[in-house]
């Protein structure tokens, strides 16, 4: 049930923070809630972290639910207004080379060169993009609210809590976990749903064909299934002839 959960929701939610995932150490044991053994002295030393990382995504929970609520047909009409949106507010919120990372394990992406690094970690960009999509066209009313930033300032980690109000299924709590690049900047880097993560569900098979085929099948895997439902999106728009050239079309 939880794994269905998550199915339907992580495009949802990659929507909004793409993330709806680079420390120079992610590892996997990372994208655990981060320990705090002291709550109140965590939460007065990082009162302005916690503070920076509540503004940054609240402005952005507020204009995906704005613009999901208001311009969802057309952005179903217009994939390619949709992608100018994503890329133009949300993804600077998401770390997709920790993503990447963490789905692959610290060790195997390490061994990669640059090059197949960067291949891999584009791809898997696109295929939250995907999601974001797909995300799209199930979004039925829902508004997103934040309801508390769980920040440790010393790890660089945290976890932003939102709530998911719908108005035909339950509401529904979300954790997005966030780290810090750089000084000052925060970023989400994995979505959790009644203690399951988005890695913890897809790095298996991740690492299955990195480990059996090689990192070029993994990238063409990806490359293909986001190839073949950006084509079909795109040639259900409004005016196909019309995106063609244009991202993601």
């Amino acid at each position: 049930m939880k794994i269905l959960f998550l199915s339907v929701f992580v495009p949802l939610i990659a929507t909004v923070s793409m993330l709806l995932l680079s420390l120079t150490s992610v590892a996997e044991s990372q994208l655990a809630e981060p320990v705090f053994e002291d709550r109140v002295v965590v939460d007065q030393q990082s009162l302005g972290a916690k503070q920076l990382v509540e503004r940054q995504f609240e402005t952005l929970f507020n204009s995906v639910t704005d613009q999901l609520a208001n311009q969802q047909e057309m952005y179903i009409e217009n994939p390619v207004a949709y992608h100018n949106f994503l890329t133009s507010t949300v993804i600077d919120l998401w770390d997709t080379s920790s993503t990447t990372r963490a789905l692959v394990g610290k060790a195997s992406y390490e061994d990669l060169g640059p090059e197949k690094r960067e291949a891999l970690t584009e791809s898997v960009n696109k295929t939250l993009i995907r999601y974001a999509f797909e995300g799209l066209e199930s979004y039925g009313g829902q508004i997103f609210k934040i309801v508390d930033v769980v920040v440790n300032e010393e790890q660089g980690m945290g976890w932003v809590q939102v709530l998911m109000e719908s108005p035909l299924l339950p509401d529904i709590n979300l954790d997005v976990l966030i780290k810090r690049t750089s000084v000052d900047i925060w970023r989400a880097v994995d979505v959790r749903f009644k203690g399951i993560t988005y890695v913890a569900i897809k790095k298996h098979k991740y690492r299955d064909i990195l480990e059996v085929q090689g990192v070029d099948a993994l990238i063409d895997n990806l490359a293909k299934k986001n190839a073949k439902y950006f084509t079909d999106v795109c040639a259900l728009s409004a005016e196909p002839e019309q995106m063609v050239g244009n991202a993601p079309c």
